[in-house]
């Protein structure tokens, strides 16, 4: 049996559910850092991505014209993951035509998740601690799948983007189940 992945979460997770955690990197109209000062912090972050071969997840808060720039700027090569994603289906479609995988947590835009292919999601409770599943449910039931279908396609983006989480003997149990 294929465990939930819960891409991104503060909290422990529940049982059955397996977190590919990781801290974000972005940008923030709200934090008290001027946005030219966050931008070059966020271009280190990338450029370190791109050194250690890992995806890079992004935190962004009105400020996804800044993300786009600088991702068709700097053309990484690793995957970018746009975490809690809430925005509206033409942000989606900007993201999703750069390569930009969505994480989707707990809020989001109901167009926007419909529109997004099960290839370039991810699904995840960030900072509130509770569990992942109930989210698995809604998700398969707007798409029309079965949550069986929607854990293999997460699990498929999963294997694809962290490929050293295969040899993983908890995810391996998983696997064999």
């Amino acid at each position: 049996m294929i465990p939930y992945i819960n891409f991104h979460t503060h909290h422990p997770v529940c049982e059955n559910e397996f977190s590919l955690g990781g801290e974000e990197y972005g940008m923030d109209r709200r934090w008290e850092s001027p946005l030219p000062q966050q931008e070059e912090i966020f271009r280190l972050h990338v450029l370190e991505s791109e050194r250690e071969e890992k995806p890079l997840v992004i935190h962004c808060v009105k400020t996804l014209d800044h993300i786009l720039r600088i991702h068709k700027e700097m053309r990484p090569s690793q995957p970018w993951i746009m975490h809690g994603f809430r925005g509206k289906p033409m942000q989606l479609q900007s993201l999703l035509s750069a390569g930009i995988y969505i994480s989707f947590g707990l809020h989001y835009n109901q167009e926007s998740l419909l529109l997004c292919p099960l290839e370039k999601m991810f699904l995840e409770t960030d900072d509130i601690a509770a569990p992942i599943e109930p989210l698995y449910k809604e998700v398969a039931q707007l798409k029309g799948i079965s949550v069986e279908t929607l854990k293999q396609k997460i699990w498929e983006n999963a294997n694809k983007l962290f490929p050293h989480l295969a040899f993983s003997p908890l995810i391996r149990t998983f696997a064999d189940n």
